[in-house]
């Protein structure tokens, strides 16, 4: 798959607020984890139970199967991965799936706005 397709499918990936919102809490929410991992590769990982309280907690009301759809959604668009830990999942972002979006956003040159008199 080309760049330009992978660039289509990322944003395609992000275009969903609760997907938007778990790229967030998979960023940005590690004191509100219960479960944590002892393997490096999970470290910074959330499991599917922590995502899916914090996701309450924010007024989003997703079941187990919508949340498992948009954890795959993001998985198969490589915006994050999966850590096994044992018997338990922990779901890690993964840097190297946001450089497609981050290279292009930054060849985009705007030139700045001019106000309009």
């Amino acid at each position: 798959m080309n760049n330009y397709q992978n660039l289509i499918n990322t944003i395609k990936a992000l275009q969903d607020p609760i997907r938007i919102k778990i790229i967030e809490i998979l960023h940005s929410e590690y004191e509100r984890r219960e479960f944590l991992s002892d393997k490096s590769e999970a470290l910074n990982g959330f499991c599917p139970m922590d995502i899916a309280k914090i996701l309450k907690e924010e007024g989003f009301n997703v079941s187990n199967t919508k949340l498992s759809y948009h954890l795959k959604e993001l998985k198969e668009n490589n915006l994050i991965y999966l850590a096994r830990d044992g018997k338990r999942l922990f779901y890690v972002l993964k840097a190297e799936g946001f450089e497609i979006l981050a290279n292009w956003l930054e060849n985009i040159n705007v030139p700045p706005s001019v106000s309009n008199p």
